[in-house]
């Protein structure tokens, strides 16, 4: 809604100054690119209470154990000429802010009062506030170095990040999932060349976005305005506090996935070496896989046990439609075979052992293309949930 109110703000301005029509033409289209944007990534089921947040499913409150999208590496350039990837950023919460220093639009108002309401919060906390310029090639280290203190920023909890152009706008739009718009008009003015969301993101310690909270717009007032904020520097408090004893935990998933790639690696190399009549190569890449697998199955019994309980559950598939039920049935095939090929496998080995070869066979033939299955499917499992989950 702040997008397309500024972008119809310009159109007005530009007809009474008479510009020409192909000019109007083209912000008029920009308009209608800020809606699609704007309304792709809008709070769905959002719920105001009066001079309260605005929350809704994309906004959780405080304690929620909801988690979204995986943030994905990033490397830009801060004010102090420091490199800063997500690597530095992991182990504490951190609160994500597009801007740019020539902004006519929210930029500065909203920076003036993150300052004033959310930096004040997280004083003495591990939380930080990152802000990434979406015009990264006039906003070199200095021109940030600036910004900050016109804000009185001075110290590391609050940094500003330039870099690549394109990277910036891919890790933006993609990464943190927030509308961004880029006008092609070389008559505009820069600071309304560039139009982006005010949903920020708040990113816990292990990198997962834990929710968006808007933070400008003409059509919230200022009370909702400042409750969002205070919602969202509690909510990065939280995910501190909370983070501790599910530190070490947090990397199972993707030990999981990793266990699962490597054993579907071994079936492969199994399956060409027997193919070369390469046997004792053969036995002992799967003997390797089995325990690759036995090693999975005990980190998984471990993971869906004794952590998820402490985490508030599996993490939620957000896809609708078509995908939702693509999902559930690699989820649930993945489940189910898993189950039924552990046996399998077992009794293929004994086979083995007892070198019963004609029967070794017959249930090798059976057992590989399931065990197989179950590993590659193990790994897209992963990805579909912790990578390519989308935005509710």
């Amino acid at each position: 809604m702040m997008i397309m109110l500024r972008l119809i703000r310009v159109l007005r301005s530009t007809e009474r100054a008479g510009t020409s029509s192909s000019r109007a033409a083209s912000l008029a289209l920009l308009c209608c690119l800020a809606f699609s944007v704007e309304g792709a990534l809008a709070l769905p089921g959002a719920a105001v209470e009066e001079g309260g947040p605005v929350q809704g499913a994309a906004s959780p409150p405080v304690d929620s154990e909801v988690r979204f999208t995986i943030v994905p590496e990033f490397s830009f350039i801060e004010r102090s000429g420091q490199v800063l990837s997500l690597d530095d950023l992991l182990g504490a919460p951190w609160i994500a802010i597009p801007f740019y220093a020539r902004c006519m639009g929210p930029c500065p108002s909203m920076t003036g009062d993150l300052r004033a309401q959310v930096y004040p919060l997280l004083a003495g906390s591990d939380v930080r506030m990152v802000s990434f310029s979406v015009d990264p090639d006039y906003d070199t280290p200095e021109v940030l170095g600036e910004w900050a203190a016109r804000f009185k920023v001075e110290d590391e909890r609050w940094v500003f990040l330039t870099g690549d152009s394109s990277e910036m706008e891919n890790f933006v739009r993609q990464g943190l999932k927030v509308a961004l718009a880029r006008s092609g008009d070389p008559a505009l003015e820069p600071g309304l060349a560039i139009t982006h969301a005010t949903r920020l993101p708040v990113i816990d310690p292990e990198g997962r976005i834990a929710g968006w909270y808007e933070c400008a717009g003409d059509d919230l007032s200022r009370e909702e305005l400042v409750g969002n904020m205070v919602l969202m520097a509690e909510r990065a408090l939280a995910l501190g506090e909370s983070f501790g004893a599910k530190s070490s935990a947090s990397i199972l998933p993707l030990v999981n996935a990793s266990l699962n790639g490597i054993a579907g690696i071994l079936l492969v190399a199994g399956l060409i070496a027997i193919k070369s009549g390469r046997k004792q190569r053969h036995a002992a890449l799967m003997k390797s896989a089995f325990l690759v697998s036995a090693a999975f199955l005990v980190s998984y019994v471990y993971y869906h046990t004794m952590v998820l309980p402490l985490q508030g559950g599996p993490t939620e598939f957000h896809g609708k439609g078509a995908a939702k039920v693509a999902y559930l049935v690699l989820l649930g095939t993945h489940v189910l075979l898993a189950a039924v090929n552990l046996p399998m496998v077992l009794r293929t080995i004994l086979l083995a052992q007892r070198e019963d070869w004609v029967r070794h066979r017959w249930w090798a033939r059976l057992t590989y293309p399931i065990w197989l299955y179950v590993s590659v499917t193990g790994v897209l499992v992963y990805f579909v949930l912790y990578h390519w989950n989308p935005t509710p």
